[in-house]
């Protein structure tokens, strides 16, 4: 059996996101992915058993990897709002240069692939998610944030992000700006 190669698994994932956010996810075709990553279509299958495998994954390495950009330079030395909305910015304008993630998780969310307990996926989605929580309980501890459920802010900030992206490129910086304040403004304890 042939060993995989993380580079490899990895163009397969982006060249997968880029495919779906064209054709959508019932249009991607192994065989099609394959010819756009230059390999053979069982080469595919040498990283994922089928194609919910592969969108599975796809789904657990975005939501690692936009967290990590999202985080990514975060200030510590500045007051919990000031970070947090610096994490909330990060994102929107991951968002802004990147819309093709965007309609990834538009469409996992609303698709049969997104159906069903999937205990290994939930574990992974948690583990990446992890800085957002531990930010949201953090800002709960220190008296900043609404006492809510952390997957309840998690869900309504990622919904208005997600509405958001529609508009983000028509959308001048100060009324990004005026976006975060709201978002803020509905979680923050005034």
């Amino acid at each position: 059996m042939r060993t995989k190669d993380d580079v490899k698994e990895k163009l397969i994932l982006e060249k997968a996101l880029s495919m779906i956010s064209k054709i959508g996810l019932s249009g991607l075709k192994m065989s099609l992915l394959a010819k756009e990553v230059g390999v053979a279509t069982g080469t595919i299958y040498i990283y994922f058993k089928d194609k919910k495998d592969l969108i599975d994954n796809l789904y657990v390495y975005l939501v690692k990897k936009e967290t990590e950009l999202s985080f990514e330079n975060l200030p510590q030395d500045v007051p919990f709002e000031e970070r947090f909305k610096a994490a909330l910015s990060n994102y929107m304008s991951r968002v802004a240069t990147n819309p093709e993630v965007q309609i990834f998780f538009e469409q996992y969310a609303r698709s049969p692939y997104n159906e069903g307990e999937n205990d290994t996926i939930i574990a992974e989605e948690d583990k990446a998610l992890k800085p957002l929580y531990e930010l949201i309980e953090t800002g709960q501890a220190e008296g900043y944030l609404k006492k809510s459920s952390t997957t309840l802010i998690l869900i309504m900030l990622c919904g208005a992000v997600g509405e958001l992206s529609v508009q983000l490129h028509t959308l001048s910086p100060k009324e990004i700006e005026e976006c975060i304040d709201m978002m803020w403004d509905a979680i923050a304890i005034h």
